[in-house]
C-alpha cells in the first residue's frame, strides 16, 4: 500500500517509484511519503486462494514473505515535504524538518525513514529548537508548539505573538522566541508560561544567539539588542549596521552579526563594545557559522569568507558556488555550504579549505544545513532532505 491507501503489485510500484514518480498511479495524488506498507490481509487472501487451488506461490523465488520496502533502499535524498524546508534539527537518532507545508517530519537517521508527520500548525513552520526532552516549533501562524520528544505528541501551544515566529533559542532554563512582530518573548522552559515580552526593536526579529548569560537578538531594524537572561532587562542596543541584521553567531567570548550592508561586526560579549567591522563581501551577508578557530560568513556574492577568531583577519575566500550562499554548517574536519545553485559543498579544514566534494541531488536552492555525528543534513526549497 502507498500513502493514499491503494494497493499495488510490489514489483510494479517499486518500478514506478524508482522511475522518479511521486504520485499514486490510480488517483494521481502526490504521495505525502514514499513508504510502502505490506497489505497483509490481501496477501493472506492470495496465499489461501493459491493453496486451495494447488498453486505454489514461491515457485519462481518470489519474495512473498519478505515484502519490498522502499525505505530500505540506500538513498540520500528523502522525499516527503511538499514545500520549502525552513529548518532542520538533529536530536539523537532523529532528524526533525520543518516546512512551509505546515508540517514537521520526524526521520529515523539510520533507516532514513519518516517515522511521523507532526501536524498542528496552520501555516508554514519556520523555526525549530530542541532542549531537554522537548521540541519547540515556531510558525507563520504566530504560535509556538511544544512537542514531547518521547511520545512525539504535542504538549502545548504557546500564543501571544502577533506575527510569524522566526527564531527560537533555549538558554538558562528559558525559551526565547523572536518574531516578525518586533518582540522577543521569554517562556519558562518547564512551566511553559510567558515570563516577559521584550520590547524595543522597531522591525522584525530575525535571529537569536546566546553568549555569556545574555541573549542577543538581531533585527531588520539594523540593531542587535542584548538581554540579561535572568533579569530579562535590556543591557544594550548595538548599533552601527546600515542594513538588516540577518545572522548572529557566538564564540566563547565574541558575538558576530551579519548584515545586508555586506559587513560583519564583532562584539565583545562582556563589554558589548564593537571590536571590529569585517569587510570584504560585495553583497548581503546571509549566514554565519563558527568553529574552534575560525568564523565563516556566506553571502549573496556567492563566496564564503574564513575569519580568524584570534586576529579577526580574513584568512581565506572560498569560491566555487555559482549562486548565493544560504547555509553553512561546521562538521567533522569540514566546513559545509549550501547554495541557491542547488549544491552542497564540503571544504576540507585540514587542507587549506580545498573543496573536496560537491553534492548534487536537490532540484532547488539549499536553504538550511545541520551537522551531527559525521553526517550533514540539508533542507531545500524543493521540499527534500539530503543526507551526506
Amino acid at each position: 500500500m502507498v500513502a493514499t491507501g491503494h494497493t499495488y503489485d510490489r514489483q510494479c510500484i517499486e518500478k514506478w517509484l524508482a522511475q522518479g514518480n511521486r504520485t499514486c498511479p490510480v488517483t494521481g495524488m502526490r504521495l505525502r511519503h514514499l513508504e510502502l506498507t505490506p497489505n497483509y490481509a490481501l496477501r493472506t487472501a492470495i496465499q489461501e486462494w493459491a493453496t486451495a487451488h494447488g498453486i505454489n506461490m514461491n515457485a519462481n523465488g518470489s519474495k512473498l514473505n519478505a515484502p519490498y520496502r522502499y525505505e530500505d533502499e540506500a538513498r540520500n535524498i528523502l522525499q516527503g515535504h511538499e514545500e520549502i524546508v525552513w529548518a532542520v534539527e538533529v536530536c539523537g537518532r532523529r532528524l526533525f524538518s520543518a516546512s512551509a507545508d505546515k508540517t514537521i517530519r520526524v526521520w529515523d537517521i539510520a533507516s532514513r525513514r519518516c517515522e511521523q508527520v507532526m501536524e498542528d500548525h496552520t501555516r508554514p513552520v519556520l523555526s525549530l529548537s530542541v532542549a531537554n526532552g522537548k521540541l519547540f516549533s515556531g510558525s507563520y501562524d504566530y504560535t509556538i508548539k511544544v512537542w514531547d520528544l518521547g511520545t512525539l505528541h504535542k504538549m502545548k501551544t504557546l500564543t501571544g505573538h502577533t506575527d510569524a515566529v522566526r527564531a527560537l533559542a533555549v538558554a538558562e532554563g528559558r525559551l526565547f522566541s523572536g518574531s516578525y512582530d518586533s518582540t522577543v518573548r521569554v517562556w519558562d522552559e518547564n512551566t511553559l508560561q510567558c515570563l516577559k515580552v521584550l520590547e524595543g526593536h522597531n522591525g522584525p526579529v530575525r535571529t537569536l544567539v546566546h553568549c555569556r548569560n545574555s541573549m542577543f537578538s538581531g533585527s531588520y531594524d539594523r540593531t542587535v539588542k542584548v538581554w540579561d537572561c535572568q533579569t530579562l532587562q535590556c543591557k544594550a542596543t548595538l548599533t552601527g549596521h546600515s542594513g538588516a541584521v540577518r545572522a548572529l553567531v557566538a564564540s566563547s567570548d565574541k558575538v558576530f552579526s551579519g548584515s545586508d550592508d555586506t559587513t560583519i561586526k564583532v562584539w565583545d560579549a562582556e563589554t558589548l563594545q564593537c571590536l571590529k567591522t569585517l569587510e570584504g563581501h560585495e553583497d548581503n551577508v546571509r549566514v554565519l557559522a563558527v568553529g574552534s578557530r575560525h568564523m565563516y560568513s556566506g553571502s549573496w556574492d556567492k563566496t564564503i569568507r574564513v575569519w580568524s577568531l584570534d586576529t579577526l583577519q580574513c584568512v581565506k575566500v572560498l569560491e566555487g558556488h555559482t549562486e548565493a550562499v544560504l547555509a553553512l554548517a561546521v562538521g567533522n574536519n569540514h566546513l559545509v555550504s549550501g547554495s541557491y545553485d542547488t549544491t552542497v559543498r564540503f571544504w576540507d579544514m585540514g587542507n587549506n579549505y580545498r573543496c573536496v566534494r560537491k553534492c548534487d541531488g536537490h532540484d532547488d536552492a539549499v536553504r538550511v544545513l545541520a551537522a551531527a555525528d559525521g553526517r550533514v543534513f540539508s533542507g531545500s526549497y524543493d521540499g527534500t532532505i539530503g543526507i551526506w
